[in-house]
């Protein structure tokens, strides 16, 4: 019996292929079938063009966006190393009114121990 279902499946199978041959052999030799074939070739054409405009589109935002990422890394940057470079500035300029200070300072009391000195030397 598994033989004879067997046979009865290839003979389907075979039918189906047959009427599948007979769609396509239509399909590709009438007029019809070189109307929907060109109707297809040219719809492939439409949506082709499309995608590729949709996807320079997309390029062009993603360089887009990544040219302003870049644009304000470096203003950021700027900003940062004009802001270090005011610092240090600052710092050396405090810097140097301590020293200047502290040389001051040293240099009045120098004079205080020398007249102390000679005060005590002439006593």
């Amino acid at each position: 019996m598994s033989n004879n279902n067997e046979s009865n499946n290839s003979g389907w199978i075979f039918l189906a292929g047959l009427a599948t041959g007979a769609v396509v052999g239509y399909l590709i030799n009438s007029d019809k079938g070189r109307q929907v074939r060109t109707e297809a070739a040219t719809k492939v054409v439409e949506y082709g063009g499309q995608a590729r405009e949709f996807a320079q589109e997309k390029v062009a935002t993603v360089a887009s966006t990544v040219s302003s990422i870049i644009e304000k890394g470096k203003a950021y940057a700027s900003e940062v190393s004009t802001k270090l470079q005011d610092r240090i500035k600052s710092s050396s300029e405090n810097a140097q009114d301590v020293v200047e200070g502290a040389e001051t300072a040293f240099q009045q009391g120098a004079t205080k121990a020398k007249n102390h000195l000679q005060e005590i030397s002439a006593s």
